[in-house]
């Protein structure tokens, strides 16, 4: 790691995000902590990204801008911006989010007044297209403050979940040991289950982090077809049946993380049977049999779309207003 003086780094990866850009640079620059840098990735934009993002850089030396020759994917983008990282703590920032301007002080002053605690986690404020609030949370995290790493993978691994810890404060020493977001849909929950298995979460009380919903985000756009997901993810089409079943994607790969970061047997044999109890559950079992299925004939996925917003269309209690809270199409 290049040593530059600088506490945190800021990872912005975007493709074509002129609508909602500035307004993510500006909450950057308007952090009350200033020790920082923002280090953008332009994966080949073609609108008005990098005229905006090179208007910032030559204005203020803490914004670095990087423009990719081609689009490497959102995966290897997500990693260029660790890669160019030199602060002692990281995180990343989307394109359409915004930061309270006490973010980085609020959760760097966590992280040192807890040197036991890998990343600093703060309050959610979901907020929609115009910037109003839609409803403030936790995700339930809690437990992934506990020093007991099965109580945090616990929680961790529920599934569907937001997975906002992705867009934490991080120790980058810590966040060097993962895989970063690997090229498949869903795997900002793998990396979240690894940051649990390596420390502690510190929970910062206070909503701080501006999580933008709105119809062109990736989670609306392009999650729900499974097939455009990982072209989003790779930017090729060459994905074998297996790459199109996140579910089955994230068990594997949490049984790998469990495999590289636990090396005590007996807890290591612990959370083989927490995630074997996470697989049996109704919903996680029931997504491992579908998924194979709608990834071989694409058709049965888009029927079981129509169905569903059928349902949703017919207001049944079990998709209720409770629902909003655990969509895991509400992620990035």
């Amino acid at each position: 790691m290049v040593k530059n003086g600088c506490r945190v780094s800021i990872g912005l990866p975007v493709y074509n995000g002129e609508n909602y850009l500035a307004a993510a640079i500006d909450s950057v620059l308007a952090q009350t902590f200033a020790d920082f840098e923002l280090v953008i990735c332009d994966n080949g934009s073609t609108d008005r990204t990098e005229e905006i993002c090179r208007r910032y850089a030559a204005a203020d030396p803490r914004v670095r801008y990087h423009r990719n020759p081609r689009n490497l994917g959102a995966s290897a983008n997500f990693g260029r911006t660790f890669e160019l990282a030199t602060g002692e703590y990281f995180r990343w920032l989307a394109h359409d989010d915004l930061l309270a301007p006490e973010c980085l002080e609020r959760c760097v002053a966590a992280l040192d007044r807890q040197p036991d605690a890998i990343l600093a986690q703060p309050l959610v404020s979901i907020i929609d297209a115009k910037g109003t609030t839609r409803f403030v949370g936790d995700d339930g995290i809690q437990q992934a403050a506990s020093p007991q790493v099965s109580e945090r993978f616990a929680v961790l691994v529920r599934h569907p979940r937001y997975c906002w810890e992705v867009f934490a404060l991080v120790r980058r020493d810590v966040m060097a040991k993962t895989g970063l977001l690997a090229p498949f849909s869903c795997s900002d929950v793998v990396l979240c289950i690894e940051l649990g298995l390596l420390g502690r979460f510190a929970l910062v009380p206070e909503p701080l982090f501006l999580n933008r919903d709105h119809p062109e985000r990736f989670s609306h756009a392009v999650l729900v077809d499974r097939a455009a997901s990982w072209r989003w993810w790779n930017n090729n089409d060459r994905a074998r049946l297996l790459d199109l079943c996140p579910t089955w994607q994230i068990q594997l790969h949490s049984l790998g993380a469990i495999r590289k970061h636990v090396t005590r047997g007996g807890e290591r044999r612990r959370l083989y049977l927490a995630l074997l109890r996470h697989v049996l559950t109704r919903h996680t079992l029931s997504r491992l049999v579908i998924e194979p299925i709608t990834a071989a004939d694409p058709r049965i996925q888009t029927l079981g779309r129509r169905v569903k917003h059928w349902l949703r269309g017919r207001k049944l209690p079990d998709f209720g207003a409770a629902r909003v809270r655990s969509d895991p199409e509400v992620r990035k």
